[in-house]
């Protein structure tokens, strides 16, 4: 008894950081990081590493972090990578008797949750959601990847104290995603810090849209008066295309909702006419708008479909069964800029091709569309949130930030989502009320996304990076001045002292 107590002293309390290799990541993390040991005074802070860069090394040690862990794969950890390719083989056996539809959903490691994870990271290339293949180069190397960054991971959490563990993402397998499951499992608090939001995890329950939580408080706590009359000048400006946006860019591309208002205006009266002259003999109408197929695809947790691209492929096949519906089939705006999806789409179209789906030409006006439709159809999409703003019912099937206050109805389950689309008369009609809680969600959700109110500098994508450095020195020059008063200071405080 007393040597395991001899031993549990010498194990190191250690507070993690993953690493998201984003120069913006690495300070938020940072501050807090230090912040925290400065109140756990026996922990220490260890940096976890998939690759290392100069500019992120050169911020921990402005912040006098030092202490660094790499999940490379090394040789000499041959006990590791033993068991590694034990599991990568048991893996694929399984997912050759069980498919991809069971690897998503139930795959885990040690009781710990990945294949959503790595199944996310490997049909964000190559079009590989067409066509999933576990004896793939590909897929058996991030398989193999995935689970041997798992076993580094687990092992500092025995061979350690984990108070906490920070980290900036969700998605995709990553040092962070990891961290996340393995933290939960063994119930050490995790924080995540984006630019616009935080949450703090103590539980093991799926986190849904982890800004969810965030948002709604921070609109509740502003005045009523002021957010409804923000929210309604957005709204106007932003569906008459009147707001000031950037062209597209990388770099801006959470502006890429309020750009295709600025920009898809047309009314195609040939396309609206036809609707109009085939309304009668349909039921209802409804607009489907998928995202895009290989985009973080569980960042908000689980799907009633494997993927975008599968949810597609049955809706489109019900739809052209189910002949008593008009279907208004709308590509996403950006399939083609971000992910060169747009042929993909058209072939899906022409595949199911029949005289009750019509294929909306691009460019044409929401606006128009919502006062066209009874029902917008998405999985977590912007456009159901919009549609709310209008006061047209939408169904989604997955956890997102405005799935809240009867926004949306939102289905657990493919009976429900495929009963809903016959029966939407069973979705309750989105009331007064819920479309000002809708123009209310759309317009603070872009002011934490424009403000970044948990950034200390201004973003690492705008600047370069000598700038960047320069300038982070100075303004931690006058939070550490100011330590009290400053606003910066203030909103990581709050942070700490929810812990």
């Amino acid at each position: 008894m007393l040597s395991n107590k001899k031993n549990l002293t010498k194990k190191k309390q250690l507070i993690l950081i993953a690493d998201r290799g984003r120069a913006d990541v690495a300070v938020r993390l940072s501050f807090l990081g230090k912040k925290i040991s400065s109140k756990e005074k026996n922990s220490s802070i260890l940096v976890i590493y998939e690759n290392k860069k100069k500019e992120i090394i050169d911020i921990f040690k402005l912040f006098k972090i030092y202490d660094s862990l790499s999940l490379r794969i090394k040789i000499k950890k041959i006990h590791i990578l033993l068991i590694s390719i034990y599991y990568t083989i048991f893996s694929l056996i399984k997912i050759a008797i069980l498919g991809f539809d069971w690897f998503v959903k139930s795959y885990s490691l040690r009781d710990v949750r990945l294949g959503d994870l790595i199944y996310d990271k490997y049909i964000r290339k190559n079009f590989s959601f067409l066509n999933p293949r576990f004896l793939n180069i590909r897929f058996l190397t991030l398989l193999f990847s995935s689970v041997y960054k798992f076993l580094i991971l687990e092992d500092v959490f025995k061979k350690n104290i984990i108070k906490y563990s920070l980290i900036g993402s969700t998605t995709y397998i990553s040092v962070s995603s990891i961290l996340l499951r393995i933290s939960q499992k063994k119930r050490v608090p995790v924080i995540y810090v984006s630019g616009e939001s935080f949450k703090i995890i103590k539980n093991n329950q799926d986190q849904g849209d982890i800004i969810s939580k965030y948002l709604i408080d921070k609109i509740k706590s502003q005045n009523k008066k002021d957010i409804l009359k923000k929210s309604e000048n957005y709204f106007k400006k932003r569906t008459k295309g009147k707001l000031i946006t950037k062209k597209y860019n990388p770099k801006f591309f959470f502006q890429h909702d309020e750009q295709t208002w600025k920009n898809n205006r047309e009314e195609s009266f040939v396309f609206f006419n036809k609707i109009n002259k085939f309304k009668k003999k349909y039921s209802h109408t409804i607009l489907y708008a998928p995202h895009n197929f290989a985009e973080s695809n569980h960042r908000c947790g689980d799907l009633i479909f494997r993927d975008f691209y599968q949810q597609t492929i049955e809706t489109l096949k019900f739809a052209k069964k189910n002949k008593h519906i008009l279907w208004l089939f709308k590509i996403h705006p950006y399939s083609e800029i971000k992910y060169g999806e747009l042929e993909i789409a058209k072939k899906l179209f022409n595949q199911f091709k029949s005289e009750n789906i019509l294929l909306v030409p691009f460019k044409t006006s929401n606006e128009k569309l919502f006062k066209s439709v009874d029902l917008v159809v998405s999985t977590r999409g912007s456009i159901c949130l919009e549609a709310a703003t209008f006061g047209v019912r939408n169904l989604i099937n997955s956890d997102i930030y405005y799935d809240t206050f009867n926004i949306s109805k939102r289905v657990k389950n493919k009976k429900q989502y495929f009963n809903a689309l016959l029966n939407i008369r069973s979705i309750k009609k989105i009331d007064k009320s819920t479309i000002v809680w809708a123009k209310k969600i759309l317009y603070f959700r872009k002011i934490l996304q424009i403000e970044n109110p948990f950034n200390l500098t201004r973003r690492r994508k705008i600047i370069d990076r000598k700038t960047f450095y320069i300038e982070l020195k100075k303004n931690l020059k006058k939070i550490y001045t100011n330590i009290n008063t400053n606003t910066k200071n203030k909103t990581y405080d709050e942070i700490v002292n929810n812990l």
